[in-house]
């Protein structure tokens, strides 16, 4: 995520400050006032009887609206990074992003399975009734939001999988299927990954292939990628872009 920390002025993305799960009045308040925080980060959900986008853990009341969170972050300039673990907010949201056509940096991540229908991690009973497929997600991001950072994750939980040799047909099948439905943009592309040392432990592990933008005259792939945190490899080091 380097376009991130070039943002504030800073040489890699594994030295910017963040606030995880902001999903409380209080919670906002003490990230806004902080002048060490680089990025915001927080669950959006939707539900069938939401006249707006919530920012919410599943299961839980929300206090916080997604439009009061982009606006009060955009004003502090904080970066944000709003996560989708379910295809009913996605729109919405977005929406709500084409309004406040925030300044600052932006990051959109999702699950990639959950975005179908009834996906293992649906937040909502909205979720269960729709479905997104992973390249659909892709452009609606682009057309909504052309510079945010994008980022397609998944968790395996699978015992059966303990070589890791589902996770890395996984990781092949997803990178060759975004390569080639990629935009008009310069990129890098990386996996940020906690999946493979701790696979016996039972805990969860999950990737998140990451799509980050940056404007022409940005450095080589080889320069972006050095100095990233001890969890973030190359995926095919390239600087693409497309015409």
């Amino acid at each position: 995520m380097q376009s991130v920390a070039a943002y504030f002025d800073i040489a890699e993305a594994s030295d910017l400050n963040w606030a995880h799960r902001i999903n409380t009045v209080a919670k906002l308040e003490a990230a806004l006032a902080d002048p060490t925080l680089h990025v915001i980060e927080a669950n959006i959900t939707f539900g069938a009887s939401d006249a707006t986008p919530l920012v919410a853990e599943a299961g839980c009341v929300a206090e916080l609206d997604a439009a009061t969170l982009i606006a009060a972050a955009n004003r502090a300039g904080k970066a944000l990074k709003l996560d989708f673990h379910g295809p009913a907010a996605i729109e919405p949201t977005l929406a709500v992003l084409r309004l406040l056509k925030p300044d600052v940096p932006l990051i959109l991540h999702a699950d990639i399975f959950a975005l179908l229908a009834g996906g293992p991690e649906a937040d909502t009973e909205a979720d269960t009734a729709e479905s997104l497929e992973p390249e659909q997600f892709l452009r609606l991001c682009q057309y909504s939001c052309p510079g945010a950072v994008l980022s397609l994750g998944w968790s395996l939980k699978r015992a059966s999988d303990a070589d890791g040799r589902v996770e890395d047909a996984l990781i092949e099948q997803v990178s060759q299927m975004l390569t080639k439905n990629l935009g008009p943009v310069n990129y890098a592309m990386e996996i940020r990954a906690g999946y493979t040392p701790a696979r016996a432990s039972g805990a969860e592990h999950g990737a998140a292939l990451i799509f980050d933008p940056f404007p022409p005259e940005a450095p080589t792939v080889g320069q972006r990628l050095q100095g990233v945190g001890s969890n973030v490899v190359p995926l095919q080091p390239r600087s693409r872009q497309v015409a």
